[in-house]
């Protein structure tokens, strides 16, 4: 469902909206009896509000919730969710120069309950949350020129993971990680300028700083050996507040647009970013139990560079657009994880994870037609992207040492999407895709 319209006045208006499913009603209706203590089920609600103090000053308000939650037969259930909050108030000094003030909360969590043998029952949960202010001024003393520039301060506070017993009979330990907390900010600006018909120019710079904060007990361990119990060689408590450790540094953007002619361009990329906060995936399972973590001293951040370059064109064929893309990326610091490692809950994680530099590049070809009775669009990609062991300290080797492919690796993609259109009244779509297979390991023996 969805609604909208004024509030009291044509100031003031709302869009609110949610959508809910009705698959437990038809899983129930499956005649197999295996089904019969299946569910899956989602729910999400939107709601945005904006009202306009005059003609310089307005503000937005805008919230969402979902929820998801599955168990196929007397499996575990899983449930995950996502809810948020913002704020956003936009001031305009004059035609060409305003500015936007946001301020906001988003969470995720998630959550899975164990009930197949009373022993073992167990309640597993997740959960990470960022409140973020961000102050960001716009420019354009022309249709050729503009400048942008601002601030942010992001707080993240992860609950890296919780096993508790489902009740008394359960004979599952209590196991709870100590919470996380880390800090960034930001500077930036930005500038666009069209030079000529010919060219225009993208550029600009953002200065990152992160502090990792307690409290928390941190390890530190032997050099030269892999972090492990054994290799301990002292431990320090951090109260609330207290540095644990930062790192800063530039990030840099910049790209260009020559026409070669009225339907025909050629762009180049490049831009470089640094990310303080990791995911980490477990291939082995099928269900929402993707962790995250920040940054700290054993675990660097992440840093990477990309470059591309891209072809465009528009030829005679009223409505026909065609392009061509590649790229190559280099990333230091992703985080894999060694053989047998446990995730979630995990107290010490460096211990399980494992430093790489990955090289991801492909390119992309783009055929879309949107005139005619006949439009829609043919999409290739072929896409690479592997990883290889630097870290000193791992303790072990992936693949001998050499590149092998990442998780997320599926090196041909093929999407179509056609759209016929009969009558004003009357048309049919077909949407077909094709990948290849994300890479697997199997096992030797059992």
């Amino acid at each position: 469902f969805s609604l909208e319209g004024p509030l009291g006045s044509e100031k003031t208006t709302f869009i609110t909206g949610g959508r809910i499913t009705y698959s437990n009603w038809l899983i129930r209706e499956i005649p197999d009896p295996s089904f019969n203590r299946s569910k899956a089920s989602f729910y999400d609600l939107i709601l945005h509000l904006s009202h306009t103090f005059s003609e310089k000053d307005r503000i937005y308000f805008s919230a969402y919730m979902s929820n998801d939650q599955f168990r196929l037969n007397q499996d575990s259930t899983y449930g995950y969710g996502n809810r948020n909050i913002r704020v956003k108030w936009k001031h305009d000094f004059s035609t060409v120069f305003y500015h936007v003030l946001s301020a906001g909360v988003d969470e995720y969590s998630y959550y899975v309950n164990g009930r197949n043998n009373p022993k073992d029952a167990f309640d597993l949960g997740f959960g990470i949350r960022q409140y973020g202010v961000r102050s960001d001024f716009k420019y354009s003393p022309s249709n050729i020129h503009e400048v942008n520039f601002g601030l942010q301060h992001q707080i993240y506070r992860l609950d890296p993971g919780s096993q508790r017993p489902a009740d008394a009979s359960s004979l599952i330990a209590e196991k709870i990680v100590q919470k996380e907390l880390g800090t960034e900010s930001a500077l930036y600006a930005g500038d666009q300028y069209r030079i000529t018909d010919q060219l225009s120019i993208q550029a600009g710079l953002r200065y990152a700083f992160y502090r990792y904060v307690g409290p928390r007990r941190m390890y530190t361990y032997a050099d030269g050996l892999p972090p492990s119990a054994s290799t301990i060689k002292d431990s320090t408590d951090y109260t609330r507040g207290d540095l644990i450790t930062s790192y800063h540094g530039p990030e840099v953007r910049f790209s260009a647009r020559w026409m070669l002619s009225n339907n025909t361009s050629l762009k180049f990329s490049f831009n470089t970013v640094r990310q303080f906060i990791h995911m980490i995936t477990n291939t082995a399972a099928l269900s929402p139990t993707d962790i995250w973590k920040l940054s700290d001293p054993l675990i660097k951040p992440q840093y990477g560079q990309q470059a591309a370059v891209g072809f465009y064109t528009q030829p005679g064929t009223k409505g026909v657009e065609i392009s061509v893309e590649a790229y190559y990326k280099n990333s230091v610091n992703y985080l894999d994880y060694k053989s047998g490692a446990q995730l979630v809950p995990n107290q010490q994680l460096e211990r399980d994870v494992i430093g790489t530099k990955g090289k991801i590049y492909g390119i992309e070809l783009l055929l879309k037609k949107t005139a005619g009775k006949l439009s829609g669009w043919l999409g290739y990609t072929y896409l690479r992207t592997l990883l290889k062991v630097n870290d000193a300290q791992a303790g072990e080797l992936i693949n001998q040492g050499k590149f092998y492919p990442a998780n997320f690796d599926k090196p041909h993609i093929v999407n179509l999407v056609a759209n016929y259109k009969f009558t004003q009244r009357y048309s049919i779509s077909v949407t077909s895709t094709y990948s290849t297979g994300r890479p697997v390991t199997l096992p030797i023996a059992t």
